[in-house]
């Protein structure tokens, strides 16, 4: 049997449906807009961002422990998200070691313990902004493969690698490094920690930029049991939350 044709979404309707899910995932205290435009960078530049959440829901529902942030040393952090997904803290970790690069020339945060991790896309665009280096390096324990976003200039985009092999580092099996800096010198010394020199990027910036320029004409392709398995999430909002919705709430 032929499965239905995908549906396409234009980047602002699936925006606003993501953030209706993360709304409904995560309920309150949390920048549902700024989680929603992270999962949309990835859909939008040929990730999966969608399938990122579907495949995360039964972990989003195991308690865990308060997040845990540390300094080492100046502007070297370490934070364990306890098992938790990145996607609700990806931004504010990030900025911390974009504040240290922007004030010192470099910073670098440790960010153990998490899954989701692909959404710190959102973090090496926000550095090409900023006219910082940077590079997300960290380690699949479940796919036995390591993954690395390397920003290696001014560009707007990075470079995707994936090597098809185990490469130990202090982010274990279920975390990440994130590093940038005013200069490519303490990013060149991580990546090639891991990433051998002469390797082919999985996705270079130039296929990513292209799949954004593709997704803003004609939107973004979405399996129509993606979008129904997203409303059905969305759906557990009996009232969007608005200004308005608050304001009458209790009335």
């Amino acid at each position: 049997m032929t499965a239905p044709a995908d549906l396409y979404l234009s980047l602002n309707e699936l925006r606003a449906l993501l953030r209706r899910v993360y709304e409904a995932l995560y309920h309150h205290g949390y920048d549902f807009a700024v989680m929603a435009r992270s999962c949309l960078w990835l859909e939008a530049h040929g990730l999966d961002g969608i399938g990122l959440i579907l495949r995360s829901l039964d972990d989003l529902d195991t308690p865990c422990g308060e997040i845990q942030l540390a300094e080492p040393s100046v502007g070297t952090f370490k934070l364990d998200g306890k098992g938790r997904c990145l996607i609700p803290f990806v931004n504010a970790a990030a900025d911390l070691a974009i504040a240290s690069a922007q004030e010192k020339g470099v910073g670098q945060i440790d960010i153990l313990n998490v899954f989701g991790r692909l959404n710190i896309l959102a973090a090496l665009k926000k550095s090409a902004r900023l006219n910082l280096y940077a590079a997300a390096i960290w380690y699949d324990a479940g796919e036995q493969r390591t993954h690395v976003l390397w920003l290696k200039s001014s560009r707007d985009l990075p470079d995707y690698f994936i090597l098809n092999k185990a490469v130990a580092g202090p982010w274990g099996g279920s975390g990440l490094r994130f590093v940038c800096a005013q200069s490519d010198n303490s990013v060149l010394e991580n990546v090639r920690a891991v990433l051998p020199e002469g390797t082919s990027p999985y996705l270079t910036s130039l296929d990513l930029s292209r799949a954004y320029d593709t997704a803003l004409e004609g939107g973004i392709a979405v399996a129509r049991g993606d979008y129904a398995a997203l409303n059905k999430i969305a759906d557990r909002l009996l009232v969007p939350s608005t200004d308005a919705s608050r304001r009458g709430a209790g009335e």
